[in-house]
């Protein structure tokens, strides 16, 4: 019973005003002036955690021993491997936020 009380929404980000379903917009009237400035930000978010990912990415290449085959590591002691794993679900947000500037 509970669940049908439960509603999402998307939020911006740097207002956090909750986004209409039914337009599909990105942002809201209030930021629509900003648009590039917004778009240019989470771009560069995505820039930044594709970098730290394949940064991660290289470094456990290196302590497997072979670059050139998936990284396989399931050290839990490691820090890197949570510091790829945080990075890579962070990478999937940035990209999901500029996916919805589908132009």
């Amino acid at each position: 019973m509970l669940i049908l009380f439960i509603l999402t929404y998307r939020k911006i980000y740097e207002m956090m005003n909750i986004l209409s379903k039914v337009t599909g917009a990105p942002l809201c009237k209030n930021c629509a002036g900003k648009e590039v400035d917004v778009y240019a930000n989470t771009l560069q978010d995505v820039n930044h955690q594709q970098l730290m990912f394949s940064q991660l990415w290289t470094e456990c290449q290196r302590c497997q021993g072979s670059m050139h085959q998936e990284v396989l590591c399931t050290n839990r002691d490691c820090p890197i491997f949570y510091k790829r794993k945080k990075v890579q679900i962070d990478l999937q947000a940035a990209q999901a936020a500029l996916d919805r500037f589908a132009w």
